[in-house]
């Protein structure tokens, strides 16, 4: 018997516009099966928890998309977010990170960059748009591309910047040490590096986080 596909998650848009809320709409629809649910930026956190699990797309300046967090932060579980600015670069930061941004695209992305951020965000990846990272120059001897790094990885990641010991980014997590120690070897064979500094060094000038 073939085993029953895990249900998709609930499609949440917020905009700080009626026509960016509209585009955003029209693009989703296009996919019959998708559920979508339109909400305005104020009422975002209960909507979010009313459909968890969801991903959450917002498509709104920077300083919008910052007040648009911090009221997802209050919620009970916070969901995946996708981002859609003028400004990726602006939107990709520690703090949205740590807030659950996952895909950071320009206002104008396309359908089909839609769909793919959604798909890399259900997988637990990360999609960027190559402004959100232009900022910071390339990693000398990476092995893969920056965005191949997981959501989880990303925390673990920045959790090394701040000098977290492999048993205090468990005790954060909620999560064993070993799965900790497994993360930090992923982490270090995608990056390239043979050690904790190499990496955080590669994550910083790829842009995946700051200090």
């Amino acid at each position: 018997m073939t085993p029953a596909r895990p249900a998709r998650a609930t499609l949440v848009v917020a905009a700080d516009s009626p026509l960016a809320a509209a585009r955003i709409e029209a693009l989703l629809r296009t996919d019959a099966t998708a559920h979508v649910v339109m909400a305005e930026p104020a009422e975002i956190a209960t909507i979010a928890t009313e459909h968890a699990p969801c991903i959450v797309i917002l498509s709104m300046s920077p300083p919008g998309v910052v007040r648009t967090l911090e009221r997802l932060t209050g919620g009970p579980r916070m969901p995946a977010v996708i981002v859609l600015t003028r400004a990726p670069h602006e939107a990709w930061t520690a703090r949205a990170r740590r807030a659950g941004v996952r895909a950071v695209l320009r206002h104008d992305a396309t359908g089909e960059e839609l769909a793919a951020a959604i798909a890399a965000t259900t997988a637990g990846l990360l999609a960027l748009h190559p402004e959100a990272v232009a900022a910071a120059p390339a990693a000398v001897g990476a092995t893969v591309a920056p965005s191949s790094l997981t959501a989880r990885e990303i925390e673990v990641l920045e959790m090394m910047a701040e000098g977290m010991s492999n048993r205090a980014i468990a005790r954060h997590l909620k999560i064993s040490s070993h799965t900790v120690k497994f993360h930090v070897a992923s982490v270090l064979g995608k990056l390239g590096a043979r050690t904790r500094t190499e990496a955080v060094t590669a994550g910083i000038r790829h842009g995946l986080i700051s200090l």
